[in-house]
């Protein structure tokens, strides 16, 4: 039975509505009115718990434009039922068709009414539809595209064959039913009768009836094989056939009668008819109803419940007879080929070779996996010897084993031997031997298992290969390298030599892999290994670490081997790249700690070398760097504060300063940005600038900025208890946080938690971390803005190129970086750049706010400019939340 996917209705003049259930029980409904919201639509969901949650969300989406809207207002006659040709689903994607009729209403409007059908659920009765053996049904258009389909071919599971609705019946790839189509054709399209064709040599019967849907015209095609039946039995498959084409031409008229009311009673009958859809024919009484198409409609649906019950209980008594004939006539000759082919099969189709041979070790029997394994044919093998094919190292212990199995001494035994095969491959086995054994006590014959080990000895190869070297580079990796250099370490200790480490990583080499793709990534690392090994001596090491970073070992090398050493390096790694068809130039890093002096040991080592080369990378890259005692102290403080930041939160170290944001206009303050600031009791006040890289490198950011989140709701929410007017908040995002997939859905859950409107939440996001993945974070940002949480740019104008972008991204304001505010009064080029930022903003109806005001002639100029808001010292610091709250009373700048 067809399942309704959807109710729909609308109105002539831009109105409508939509009742849709959702695969998890919800209901959604979604609310139009074009006149006033325009392409905004009111969604509400209501849960299968009773919860209910509103919101708006963009879609260009007018009823009026609909099939079902357009072909029941254009039939002219009121209550008229119009069925559309099939289409994709607006509300689902899912391929379709629509019943819908039309009413005027009493102000002359007009009302239409439609429910859409999903053509995927009327191919469950065709594809489990039963004629004979290899017999199909399938319902066609008149231009042959398929609308219900047959059984799916042999691999093809339910759910891809379903996505072949609507698909040109020849696309199907079915040879029977294309065939049928060829003969159905040259006969005229016959609506009734038999048609014969031929397909693969075997002769088939076709039977097309047709069938109107409003003004379209259906086929129910009927097709089997004529040898699948006797000819006694033809006639009743036809007519079966025939009530096939009832079975779908009673679920289209229950769905057509869908259309005329909207009641209770289509309920109970919607459900009663599912339930005939699954074959329960029980019988069902139903309460009178007064409205005379919902009686007929009840009277249809018993008409069709009897009819189909019929039909099953006929179908299944001749199936089941027919399944007895066969069965009968087959039975004997399928157990005696079972009983023939059972010992071969047990031979052949083991995963294991299993022969037997003679006390003699003459093979007798052998399955096809020993043949395939050693490349004899069985009768070859016959006429050889166990010893034969055995390599002449591992024949000593066989025979051993095998005499002393021949002697009663064992009952069997287990080795691993390597055979010979006839090209000569060695091939090493596993092999298993057991004997059966006279009443006499002597051996009758000899059973052996033999398991072909030569995938698991290069497995094993290959896990040694892959624990020791980097699969890509063929370089040594990590744990290799330590064997190495605790070897080179315990030299240069005893010798009193010294030795280098140096850390090498790639600069920028992520852009290549984002931009060309991780295979010419991946090539161009090839080359840069190849490079290294050319400028290393035979004495050096070098290994991967993973991904762009290696390390080295120098033994021997001095501060002065290790720069000249260095200089080759960079100069060899910046010279060009050619990788298919791409020029590449890259430069590197490179940290360098030296034994002894800056460590005792590799770990000590290591850790040195990685601070050195990242100092090289914050001091402008294409560098080296050798490791020095101040770098240490920075990497303690970095690690210092990482270990902190761990338990700042659950000790209470972290509060939020917020700092007016006020309208240009008036000097209103419309909002405020939340700071995060953190006293530590031995540390004191730790710099944001300090402390949020670290939390972002330890990655606590991320609980750290939900409390951040929960705690600016929850001061909002406060703030409208105690009487102010709302104020939007503004948080700032990292880019950690940003990139997290779980951040839509954590706000979500903070504003419900808290209470707060989205629309008071403001999530500013920097420049740099918008870009960093544009269309992630487009999507990140529609995702927020259909949620109605605002989004804005900060630190706008800071050299990254997003222009191109700022109009694809959903936000509503952009925030001027203070850098350019600072001189606006004296230098030129920032007046300029702050000009242009505030126009083009305006161009796309974006807002502009300012921070850093520090001056009244700053201020000035920004409103002259058309500035909507600014934010600085100028106005107030940033305080903490009490404090907030009594400056904004006392200051009388009442919020807005």
């Amino acid at each position: 039975m067809p399942q309704i996917t959807s109710v729909v209705a609308g109105v002539s003049t831009g109105q409508s509505w939509l009742l849709l259930q959702l695969p998890n029980g919800a209901w959604r409904n979604r609310i139009t009115d074009i006149p006033r919201w325009g392409t905004r639509h009111l969604m509400i969901d209501r849960q299968a718990d009773g919860r209910t949650t509103s919101y708006w969300k963009e879609l260009d989406y007018d009823a009026r434009q609909r099939p079902w809207y357009r072909g029941a207002t254009a039939a002219g006659e009121q209550r008229a039922v119009h069925w559309t040709a099939p289409y994709v689903f607006f509300t689902t994607g899912e391929p379709g068709i629509s019943v819908s009729t039309h009413f005027r209403l009493s102000d002359s409007r007009s009302f239409v009414l439609g429910f859409d059908l999903k053509l995927r659920d009327l191919s469950q009765p065709t594809m489990h539809s039963r004629i004979g053996k290899h017999g199909l049904v399938a319902v066609i258009t008149d231009d042959e595209q398929v609308l219900a389909l047959p059984a799916p071919p042999a691999g093809i599971s339910e759910a891809d064959w379903l996505g072949q609705v609507l698909k040109a019946a020849d696309d199907l790839r079915l040879p029977q039913l294309s065939e049928a189509l060829v003969a159905w054709r040259q006969a005229g399209k016959p609506a009734d009768g038999i048609t014969d064709f031929e397909s693969a040599g075997a002769s088939w019967l076709l039977s097309a009836r047709q069938h109107l849907l409003g003004q379209q015209r259906l086929w129910i095609l009927t097709l089997a094989p004529e040898a699948d039946f006797s000819p006694s039995w033809l006639k009743v498959l036809l007519v079966l056939g025939g009530a096939a084409c009832v079975v779908l031409a009673c679920a289209l008229l229950i769905t057509h009668a869908l259309a005329q009311r909207l009641a209770r009673p289509l309920e109970t009958l919607a459900h009663d008819s599912e339930r005939i859809g699954q074959l329960d024919f029980r019988p069902v009484e139903h309460r009178a109803s007064r409205i005379f198409e919902i009686r007929q409609l009840q009277l249809s649906q018993e008409t069709m419940r009897r009819t189909l019950q019929k039909n099953q209980e006929e179908l299944a008594e001749h199936a089941d007879s027919l399944r007895k004939q066969v069965a009968a006539l087959q039975a004997t000759r399928a157990d005696l080929r079972e009983s023939e082919q059972r010992l071969r099969s047990f031979y052949d189709l083991g995963l294991v070779g299993v022969a037997i041979t003679s006390p003699e070790k003459q093979w007798i029997q052998t399955n096809d996996y020993i043949c395939r394994l050693l490349e004899y044919s069985e009768d070859e093998l016959h006429r050889m010897s166990w010893a034969e094919i055995t390599h002449p190292d591992d024949l000593a212990a066989d025979v051993e084993q095998f005499n002393a199995l021949l002697g009663g001494a064992i009952d069997g035994y287990e080795m691993e031997k390597r055979f010979i095969s006839k090209s000569g491959r060695l091939i090493p086995t596993r092999l298993v031997v057991r004997c059966a054994r006279k009443p006499d006590g002597t051996v009758d014959f000899v059973t052996a298992m033999i398991d072909d080990l030569t995938e698991r000895q290069n497995a094993e190869q290959r896990i040694h290969y892959l624990a020791n070297f980097d699969a890509l580079t063929g370089l040594p990796n990590r744990a290799q390298l330590d064997e190495r250099m605790q070897y080179s370490l315990s030299v240069a200790q005893r010798n009193e030599q010294t030795l280098a480490l140096m850390f090498l990583d790639l600069d920028h080499f992520k852009d290549i892999n984002d931009t060309l793709g991780h295979s010419i990534g991946d090539a161009l690392l090839v080359d840069l290994a190849r490079r290294l090994r050319l400028v290393l001596r035979d004495t050096d090491s070098v290994s991967r670490l993973g991904g762009d970073e290696f390390i080295l070992s120098l033994p021997g090398a001095d501060q002065h081997g290790a720069a000249q050493i260095a200089r080759k390096l960079l100069d060899v790694i910046a010279e060009p790249y050619h990788i298919e068809r791409y020029d590449l130039n890259v430069t590197a890093s490179i940290g360098i700690a030296l034994y002894p002096h800056d460590g005792p040991d590799l770990e000590t080592l290591s850790r040195n070398a990685d601070a050195a080369m990242y100092r090289a990378k914050r001091e402008g890259r294409h560098a080296y760097r050798f490791f020095t005692a101040e770098m240490q102290a920075c990497s303690a403080r970095h690690l210092q504060l990482i270990s902190a930041l761990r338990h700042a939160v659950a000790l209470d170290q972290l509060t939020l300063h917020y700092q007016p944001q006020v309208s240009v206009r008036g000097e209103r303050m419309v909002g405020a940005e939340a700071l995060l600031r953190w006293t530590h009791p031995q540390l004191g006040a730790v710099s944001p600038a300090e402390f949020i890289p670290a939390a972002e490198d330890s990655g606590v950011i991320v609980s750290i900025g939900e409390w951040v989140i929960r705690q600016a709701v929850r001061h909002a929410r406060h703030w409208l208890a105690q009487g102010l007017d709302p104020l939007i908040v503004a948080v700032n995002l990292s880019a950690v946080q940003f990139r997290h997939p779980d951040l839509p859905d954590l706000v979500t859950r903070i504003l419900d938690e808290e209470g707060l409107p989205p629309e008071y939440l403001e999530l500013e996001l920097t420049e740099g971390v918008a870009m960093h993945d544009p269309q992630g974070a487009i999507a990140v940002m529609n995702n927020l803005h259909e949620r109605g949480v605002r989004m804005s740019i900060d630190d706008f104008g800071t050299g990254y190129s997003s222009l191109g972008y700022l109009k694809k991204f959903k936000v509503y304001k952009v925030k001027i970086d203070q850098s350019f505010v600072r001189d606006i009064c004296t230098d030129s080029e920032d007046k300029a750049i702050v000009s242009a930022i505030i126009h083009m903003a305006q161009s796309l109806g974006l807002q502009t706010i300012a921070e850093g005001v520090e001056s009244a002639g700053q201020l000035d100029f920004l409103r002259e400019e058309g500035c909507h808001e600014v934010q600085g010292y100028y106005y107030s610091k940033p305080l903490p939340a009490d404090e907030f709250e009594r400056f904004a009373r006392a200051r009388g700048i009442e919020p807005c």
